[in-house]
């Protein structure tokens, strides 16, 4: 199944602050991170046919957060390409504040399948892609990346529920990153992205989805 790309066609990403990265201080209102990376890759191989790409990053946000703001950020703009990347703050939270902050992993499964069926009913035609949170690496809370993999599970346990398109294995791509190539950057603090980060984040959205 292709993603329907052409000039009338609408691509948006929805997430937390690595999808956000800055896009309110951005005229285009993109932001500078993997967001950016992706819209440029498609305009510049294919100008005749690169989407309107939308950004509905924002910073902090955990899967709660998303559904307060589904309505208003993904219903009503009725996307074609849906791209949705949350995770990271519903496990970092939590364990940064002792278990006062973030969302559990049976919350965030039970809230991410109703915004999925939510989705399915409001928008037919509109293709969905998961992805996976990437890190959460030292310097940041070091049991970080042992609990985000119950999250990755229901990500990719939603994706097969709900006839995904595909998942984009961002948590895989970090972590064997950092193995191959732990002298680089690929976070500010285990959490962020660096640019190479977000250019991961980029180059594995795109080899993903061009196989659909």
């Amino acid at each position: 199944m292709l993603l329907p790309y052409d000039a009338r066609s609408r691509l948006l990403f929805i997430g937390d602050s690595i999808t956000d990265s800055g896009r309110r201080d951005d005229r285009e209102g993109i932001g500078s991170g993997y967001v950016r990376l992706i819209r440029d890759y498609l305009r510049a191989s294919n100008p005749t046919v690169a989407p309107h790409v939308i950004n509905r990053g924002n910073s902090g946000d955990t899967i709660a957060d998303l559904s307060s703001r589904w309505e208003q950020d993904v219903i009503r703009e009725r996307p074609d390409v849906l791209s949705i990347m949350v995770g990271i703050n519903d496990v970092w939270h939590r364990l940064e504040n002792a278990g006062n902050g973030g969302v559990p992993v049976s919350t965030f499964r039970q809230v991410y399948a109703h915004l999925l069926e939510l989705t399915t009913n409001l928008l037919p035609t509109c293709k969905v892609v998961l992805c996976e949170p990437s890190v959460i690496s030292p310097p940041a809370h070091p049991e970080g990346n042992s609990e985000i993999l119950h999250y990755v599970e229901v990500i990719n346990e939603l994706a097969h529920k709900f006839h995904a398109n595909n998942t984009v294995p961002l948590h895989s791509a970090f972590r064997s990153a950092e193995t191959f190539r732990p002298d680089i950057d690929w976070t500010t603090d285990g959490v962020h992205p660096t640019s190479a980060g977000h250019m991961l984040i980029a180059r594995t959205w795109l080899e993903t989805t061009r196989s659909l």
